[in-house]
């Protein structure tokens, strides 16, 4: 898959990254449209540890509007073909990733997915 890695003060590169694997609780989204907001612009143009939790390497961008390709045996909420809002703060299982969630990248693996969780 094709993603956005932030390599630090204005510097952001297309990347070929593997396409995730799925585990048993696990989903894939595909990201349908992803906009920039004012943390990405500030973080492009001023650099990492500006107080905003994005990291040098990570995947970049946050704020996308996906759909479900694929779930885990175990994933009861969902079902491929849902349209969902990967909410940056727990879409990862981890709120330092927020600012680097791969809302610019082709596809986000949401691990151990859970529906109106924040």
């Amino acid at each position: 898959m094709k993603a956005g890695i932030y390599l630090g003060k204005e510097k952001v590169k297309i990347q070929e990254l593997p396409l995730p694997e799925v585990g048993d609780y696990d989903v894939l989204i595909q990201n349908i449209y992803s906009s920039i907001c004012g943390t990405d612009v500030v973080v492009f143009m001023h650099g990492p540890n500006t107080g905003h939790k994005v990291n040098v390497g990570g995947e970049f961008g946050h704020e996308a509007i996906s759909r479900i390709v694929k779930v885990g045996k175990e994933v009861k909420d969902f079902k491929v073909g849902d349209r969902v809002y990967p909410y940056p703060l727990s879409a990862k299982d981890d709120t330092s990733r927020a600012g680097t969630l791969g809302g610019f990248s082709e596809y986000i693996l949401v691990p151990n997915a859970k529906k109106n969780f924040k």
